[in-house]
């Protein structure tokens, strides 16, 4: 991962999403894997903002930590922006929600220390970890796994 500046807009033809991890205490430590479907997209830190160009269309996002997964799907526009924050509720598990556009946390999190993937740099993600998120990617496609829409509303 590298740090970068914060895109204030999206590119036309792309879509850019911004997953945001705040520092809460619980489980700070522990970092958080991010996927693109079986894609690996980057690791998040507690009090980072991973930003991300995708392709238009269909996408389901997701989370990795401690043993668990949480997932957010849904149809990306052209030229849209999209905030994702992940959670570690009480009790255990994580969880991918998805703010709407009117969210009043979305200034604070455009000030947060903000991520990129570093394509110079990546290594070759282990194939086991990649059978387990298309595995993943699988139970949210049958329903066996909830995973947070993205809708309309949710595009700024």
């Amino acid at each position: 991962m590298k740090e970068v500046e914060f895109q204030t807009t999206s590119s036309p033809d792309k879509s850019t999403v911004n997953i945001v991890r705040r520092a809460v205490f619980l489980g700070d430590g522990a970092k958080v894997e991010v996927w693109d479907g079986d894609k690996f997209i980057g690791t998040l830190s507690a009090s980072n903002l991973l930003q991300y160009q995708a392709e238009p269309g269909e996408h389901t996002f997701m989370v990795y930590v401690q043993g668990s997964w949480g997932a957010a799907k849904g149809q990306l526009k052209p030229g849209k922006t999209y905030y994702l924050k992940f959670n570690m509720p009480w009790g255990g598990g994580v969880h991918l929600g998805v703010a709407e556009s009117t969210d009043s946390r979305i200034p604070e999190w455009n000030t947060m220390t903000t991520v990129t993937i570093d394509n110079a740099s990546q290594k070759d993600i282990p194939e086991k970890y990649i059978l387990e998120a298309r595995e993943i990617l699988q139970r949210v496609e049958d329903g066996s796994k909830d995973a947070t829409p993205i809708t309309d509303k949710n595009a700024l």
